[in-house]
Order: structure tokens, then C-alpha cells, then sequence
């Protein structure tokens, strides 16, 4: 954008000349010239004023790459299962149904929630459930299960790609230096992605060994008091696993209970939960009028773009949400009794809770509203929705604002553009019929007011996106 502000400025000389060109040889400027240095000033001005906004929020918009790749790995860390942060038998990170890249929520929120107990945990999926498994068998089945899904350690779009030693944070040496800067940034980008990728798979397969050693020592040691209480006890796995329920999406089977939809009560386990979002942001849609010309995406308001709730998966009702009741029979990990401490109460008193909680049974209430305090919404764990709302309306504005001022650039600077011509025509026949002429508009002034137009528009794009920044600051 800076480019095309600093067009107008290095051609104000050519305006001038132009108008002199036009009048009737006198040395004085005409009001025309006049015009156009004020608003060759006006847009210098508006360069200025942006290059201080800009400034402005460099300190709390702007972040360094090294900061932004702190900030992803951060996240990444928190989306490694380990197994001694649990809650009532399942755990705070997802299993692995889906690949890393499509893990986009807030994870911190996600923990929180299940923390308190208002989402279902990620439980570690069975492929298979069968009514007719003995106790020592379902043991057995769940014994075997892996703290993580296997990962694809070489994907496609990595290929080929350096990663260099994971240990050094810096791998700007790995970047090929003859490239162009737009493709060294492009390049650098795809090897930090590619390290990230790497780099998570490492981190979980360290908390899967560290799993399977303490399984291990746990079923050497012959003392119970000595084995590690936050490894699920016998007790506890065929307690949450002898009730499988398959979610419908993902069609795996869960222990119970599972999260279920507010407003259909259908079952959906958390980790499904978590991949439905809001579509990315468009303009309403409209009826095409065939005998109209199609209106691009850079001639409407920016403001007209719109961000539509996530619907449910299953009823397709807006504003999806899930309610969650927590198990009454079983509160282990966090919050709870450890997970090897669990002992399985006797089979009348399991009947009698199972009686006083229907939560095995799926909820028996009836749907919520999205503003139940008890529901949890997608919008809940992706709460930056907003802003990413507000920065692509800014983003089509600047876009907007960019082509109508390079459109009114290249009207004034080049002589042949249809409305020099007609301005050249215009000017002459000033000449013959001073009083005509004035009844007729000049577009010249007009493409004056656009310019003037376009250097408030601006402004006001700025000004905008500075207190946008502040809110999301």
C-alpha cells in the first residue's frame, strides 16, 4: 500500500505540468492545480498519519517470528497426551482420530473445561465393543490400548523439506538464501511447520514409552503401595469401559457417558466435538440476477461480512452446543481420588447409583438453549472468532481501498486513459463556451473528490483496525 500512496507524490510535478498545459499561458496556477496539490498533500498527510498508526500498534499487535513460534509450540505441547493427567478415566489432549493440523482449538480452554468436569475427557477409543466380554477379557482390550494413535511421521507436504538439529531454535540457516524474500519467508515457514510436525511427534512418543515402562513396573511390583496410583487401576478400566457407546461420527465406541448435543440430545465424543467450528467468514448470500453483472467480493462492504455459527451435526440447529453429566459413580485424577486407588463398588451398591444417575442412559432433559450455563458451544473453545471476524473485514477493506487508489492513480497519470480525454475535451471547450462548460461536470474533480474520498477512507480503515487491536489486546 505503501507503494501506491508514495505513486501520488512522485507525480504531483505531472499534474502541474498538465494544468499549465491546459490553461491560457499564464504563470498563475489554476484552480484545478491548486486542487490537486491540496490533495497530493492530503494523501501525503494520510501517509504519515498511517505510518504513525502503524507505529502505534507495532507494540501490542506485532510479534517477532521467534515470539509466534514460541506461541505454536506452546499450543502443540499442550495437544501431547500424558497419561498421569487424567480425569474420571480419560485424559486432557485428544487420541489422535484427526492430524495435528486440524487441532485449531483453544487447548487451554478445553482443558479447563474437562478439568471442571463440564466436557467429557478424551477417552482412549476401543475399534470394536462386544456386550458378551468377559471382565478379564475387557481388561485385557483396554490393556493393550496405546496412550496415542500412530502418527504419519513423513506426510506428503513435508517431504523433502529440511529440519536440521530440533535442538537449535534458530533455522534461518536452513533457509536457501538465493531465493527471493517472499520465498525465503514461504520456505522458512513450510521448515518450521514441518519441525513442529516432527517435534510433536517426539514429544508424545516420550509420554507412550514413559506409559507403557510404568505399566510394566506397575504389574512387577508385588507390592500395591509401591506401583504408580496414576495408572488406571483394573478396577477402574472394566468400570468405564463395560458400557461402550459408539459415537455416530466418528463411529468408535466410548465409555459413558459422553457429551450430548443440546438441542437433538445425540451422543458426540469430545473429540469430534472439537473439530466442528464456524465456517470462514462470507458475504450473505443472494439470489443471481442473471440480467445483472456479478458483483465481486471487492466491491461490497467489508462490513457485510458475516461469520454463521457451527450448526449441529445431526439436526443442522444453529449455534451447536453440548451438555455434558459428569459420571456419578467414579471421580478419579484430577479433582479426584488417584486412578490406581479406584476400587469398584460392590454390585448392589453399583445398581443403587446407577439408579440415582442416568447419565449412563444418555441425558433425560430436554434441549437447551445455547446460553445454558450448563451447554458448552463451539464458539467456546474458539473464542478468537471474533477477531479472526474483524481482521478479514480490515483485510478486504485495505484490499478495497488499494484498487480504487490505484484505479484513480492510473486515471491521472496516463494521458490516454478515456477520462483524460475527456477532460482534455472538456478543457477546450472551456474556451468556446466558458458558461457550458460549467454546466458540465469535469472529471477531473471528480476523480479530485475520489482521491479526497479515498485518503478518509483510509484513515478510517486504520483508525478501525488501531481500536480493534485495543479490544483484542
Amino acid at each position: 500500500m505503501g507503494n501506491t500512496l508514495t505513486k501520488f507524490d512522485d507525480n504531483e510535478n505531472a499534474f502541474k505540468g498538465r494544468s499549465a498545459s491546459i490553461g491560457s499561458g499564464s504563470t498563475r496556477p489554476t484552480h484545478a492545480a491548486e486542487r490537486r496539490r491540496g490533495v497530493s498533500m492530503a494523501m501525503s498527510g494520510n501517509t504519515r498519519s498511517r505510518a504513525n498508526s502503524t507505529g502505534s500498534q507495532l507494540m501490542y499487535k506485532k510479534k517477532t517470528t521467534r515470539e509466534r513460534d514460541l506461541i505454536k509450540e506452546s499450543f502443540a505441547k499442550q495437544l501431547v497426551v500424558r497419561y498421569d493427567e487424567s480425569v474420571d478415566g480419560g485424559y486432557l489432549a485428544p487420541h489422535g482420530c484427526y492430524t495435528f493440523e486440524k487441532l485449531d482449538y483453544d487447548p487451554s480452554l478445553v482443558r479447563s473445561l474437562i478439568t471442571a468436569r463440564k466436557l467429557a475427557p478424551f477417552y482412549i477409543p476401543l475399534q470394536d465393543f462386544d456386550e458378551s466380554w468377559t471382565r478379564d477379557e475387557l481388561i485385557k482390550i483396554v490393556d493393550g490400548l496405546p496412550l496415542h494413535a500412530a502418527v504419519n511421521e513423513n506426510p506428503e507436504e513435508f517431504e523433502d523439506i529440511p529440519i536440521g538439529n530440533l535442538k537449535k531454535q534458530n533455522i534461518d540457516e536452513l533457509v536457501d538464501k538465493s531465493l527471493s524474500k517472499k520465498e525465503q519467508r514461504k520456505q522458512r515457514s513450510k521448515i518450521f511447520k514441518a519441525r513442529l510436525h516432527r517435534k510433536r511427534i517426539l514429544w508424545q512418543e516420550q509420554e507412550n514409552e514413559a506409559f507403557l515402562e510404568q505399566k510394566l513396573e506397575s504389574k512387577r511390583e508385588p507390592n500395591p503401595s509401591k506401583r504408580n496410583l496414576a495408572l488406571p487401576s483394573a478396577d477402574l478400566n472394566h468400570t468405564i469401559y463395560k458400557r461402550g457407546i459408539e459415537c455416530p461420527i466418528c463411529f468408535l465406541y466410548y465409555p459413558e457417558p459422553l457429551n450430548y448435543s443440546r438441542c437433538c440430545l445425540q451422543p458426540i465424543c469430545t473429540e469430534c466435538f472439537v473439530q466442528i467450528k464456524r465456517g470462514v467468514p462470507h458475504f450473505p448470500h443472494e439470489e443471481v440476477d442473471p440480467t445483472k453483472p456479478v458483483t465481486s467480493d471487492d466491491e461490497k462492504d467489508p462490513n457485510l461480512l458475516i461469520s454463521e455459527p457451527a450448526s449441529c451435526a445431526y439436526c443442522a440447529t444453529p449455534n451447536f452446543g453440548i451438555t455434558y453429566q459428569p459420571p456419578t459413580n467414579r471421580k478419579t485424577g484430577i479433582g479426584g481420588i488417584a486412578p490406581g486407588s479406584y476400587k469398584a463398588p460392590r454390585d448392589d451398591e453399583e445398581v443403587s447409583v446407577s439408579n440415582r444417575s442416568g447419565s449412563e442412559e444418555g441425558p433425560r432433559t430436554p434441549s437447551k438453549s445455547p446460553e445454558d450455563p450448563e451447554v458448552v458451544t463451539s464458539d467456546m473453545i474458539r473464542p478468537d472468532w471474533k477477531a479472526k471476524l474483524d481482521k478479514e473485514r480490515l483485510r478486504l477493506a485495505r484490499r478495497s481501498a488499494n484498487a480504487t487508489a490505484i484505479h484513480v492513480s492510473n486515471q491521472l497519470v496516463d494521458p490516454d486513459h478515456p477520462s483524460r480525454r475527456d477532460s482534455n475535451a472538456d478543457s477546450g471547450a472551456t474556451f468556446a463556451n466558458t458558461r457550458s462548460s460549467r454546466l458540465v461536470t469535469n472529471p477531473m474533480v471528480e476523480l479530485e473528490n475520489q482521491m479526497v474520498e479515498q485518503a478518509i477512507r483510509l484513515s478510517l480503515v486504520d483508525e478501525e483496525e488501531r481500536k480493534s487491536s485495543q479490544r483484542h489486546r
